[in-house]
Parts: structure tokens; sequence; C-alpha cells
């Protein structure tokens, strides 16, 4: 079709979504979607990390591990501060651990409106 975009024209990647849905795509990147890729796409993943005080850098409930796919290195950045995060680079499991910690609290604030609504 005329004005089609073609994946194999892309040259990059932004996922949005859940955790696991961005860690799919970073793995599908590299295994059923490699072929229809160029090689040096880049691929970004909008990582939505806790974030307690608004304040860029401060209180580091948004620090997120990355992992260097060529040496293993790891190191931390602030979600708050760039949420736009190689895919290659986010550490999934560790987002997903950290997005659990915030369970009780969204079903306790999810619980408190829906009892202010049905006290209308």
């Amino acid at each position: 079709a005329p004005g089609a975009l073609r994946m194999q024209d892309a040259d990059r990647i932004i996922a949005i979504g859940s955790d696991r849905m961005m860690a799919a795509v970073a793995a599908a990147r590299h295994a059923q979607l490699g072929p229809y890729l160029k090689p040096q796409h880049r691929a970004l993943g909008s990582i939505n990390s806790p974030m307690q005080c608004m304040m860029k850098e401060v209180c580091a409930q948004c620090l997120q591990p990355h992992r260097d796919p060529a040496t293993g290195k790891v190191t931390y950045v602030f979600s708050c501060f760039d949420q736009d995060q190689p895919l290659d680079h986010v550490d999934f499991p560790a987002l997903a651990q950290r997005l659990a910690q915030n369970a009780l609290q969204e079903r306790q604030t999810a619980a408190w409106i829906a009892r202010c609504r049905n006290a209308e």
C-alpha cells in the first residue's frame, strides 16, 4: 500500500505497556522478529517504574538495574529521569519484582475509591 511502513525500514522501536509485554518485545526482536528488522535498529521501552518523589533522582524509588548485554555489567538508572530506556539493557525480572511491591497499596487505594463511590 502507498505510504505503508515496512518493518524492514524501521530504524526505531518503542515499546509501551506492561513489564511482561516489553520483555516479550525485547526477546522477540532477537528471535521471531529478527529476520524482519534492520540489524542496527534502536529499541526503547517506556519503563513505568514506581515513582514517589517526582523530584528527579531524589528518593531512589524508581531505581532500575540495567545489565549490559555485551559485558554483563550491572548499572543503575533513575527511571524518573528518563523513562525511555534501551530494551536490551533493562532487567525485566527486577522491574517485575519492584512493581509487585506496590500491589498492596494499589488494592487498598482501589478499595477506598470503591467505598467512597458507594457512599454517595
